[in-house]
């Protein structure tokens, strides 16, 4: 009996990972096809070589993004002093993140590069009408169009599948050896220099609300600051609800 439903769970494994990936192989093709079909806005901008190109740049990049925060995540009750000589790459992301309240700032940056990366490889490779033509692609039926390229299922199953679930499942395997690397190290000064910037530090001001309103404040591991930080603190503050209403405005 135990045998039997061993056998029947690895057939039904089998089954989803061949529609899983025929699904994902049959996506790519139409997005790659849409994009020679000048389909995309950048393709149709551009050149379909560019579209192709910078979409791919794009979604190898999404890969680190998502699986080197599972990975710095992970790492975080792990003694850093085990694994320096071994992984100096994965000792110097660490050695950023979780010194005071970087692991903060990483996650703001980090989560406007998802947002930021998702738009463009959709500007690469997302359906498009131009001149109030119907979507078309080698003469397959509508009903298939609208399913996977007008509606967006193909560019969806490639962003998940290519550039966030693998990643993130393989980066949690092997915490180490992802961070191990310039490109992991890249992408954290990246995420660090984009909460620098303080366009995203109105987040602070809604996280300080939050935690006066439910009763527990937000308590910092870093030194209190002094009267120039604060300005430096506050101004960006200021500019980020600017920048803000301004998005909502426009």
């Amino acid at each position: 009996m135990k045998a039997s439903s061993t056998k029947a769970t690895a057939v039904c494994r089998m089954i989803k990972y061949s529609y899983s990936s025929i699904l994902l192989v049959f996506s790519i093709v139409l997005i790659v096809g849409n994009m020679f079909q000048l389909q995309t806005r950048l393709a149709h901008d551009s050149k379909p070589y560019v579209a192709l190109i910078v979409m791919l740049l794009a979604i190898v990049w999404l890969t680190m993004v998502e699986g080197g925060q599972g990975a710095l995540v992970g790492l975080g009750p792990v003694d850093p002093e085990l694994y320096k000589d071994s992984h100096p790459m994965t000792h110097r992301c660490t050695s950023i993140i979780y010194k005071g309240d970087n692991l903060d700032r990483y996650l703001l940056g980090r989560q406007f590069m998802v947002i930021l990366i998702v738009f463009v490889v959709e500007l690469c490779g997302a359906t498009h009408s131009f001149e109030d033509k119907s979507v078309e692609l080698w003469g397959m039926p509508n009903w298939l169009i609208t399913i996977f390229l007008v509606s967006g299922v193909s560019m969806i199953l490639f962003t998940c599948m290519v550039g966030q679930l693998n990643s993130e499942i393989i980066s949690c395997h092997y915490m180490l050896d992802y961070l191990n690397n310039w490109f992991a190290l890249i992408t954290v000064w990246t995420a660090m220099a984009i909460e620098f910037s303080g366009i995203l530090h109105i987040c602070y001001i809604v996280q300080r609300s939050v935690g006066w309103m439910a009763g527990q404040p937000i308590e910092s591991r870093e030194p209190p600051k002094n009267i120039f930080q604060n300005l430096f603190f506050y101004g960006r503050c200021a500019m980020s609800l600017a920048l803000l209403c301004l998005s909502f405005a426009v």
